[in-house]
């Protein structure tokens, strides 16, 4: 899980502060004029996909003890989803008294 969590998370977040960098060089050198509003969006793409990373990275484990996990975990998230899914579903009411 911790592999997982750092490659599909740890390489956009990489990404989305190395486009911070390149974005000051290619101002500074003249080489490209980007706007304010491209600089912003791809960094928040970069690091929207390193939210969805975490969240994969954690989904994609085997939840059981005695179970080793495939490669890229993509049985193991088809199930742990739909029991997330399900276990959202299946919520408690809210009591009067609150």
């Amino acid at each position: 899980m911790m592999r997982r969590m750092a490659v599909f998370s740890g390489v956009p977040t990489f990404l989305g502060m190395a486009s911070f960098f390149v974005s000051y060089i290619l101002l500074t050198r003249h080489i490209v004029e980007l706007p304010n509003v491209v600089v912003l969006l791809v960094s928040l793409g970069c690091f929207g996909l390193g939210v969805l990373g975490l969240s994969y990275g954690v989904l994609s484990a085997s939840w059981q003890e005695d179970e080793v996990g495939s490669l890229l975990g993509l049985s193991e998230f088809s199930i742990n989803f739909r029991r997330l899914v399900q276990g959202l579903r299946k919520k408690p009411p809210a009591s009067e008294s609150e």
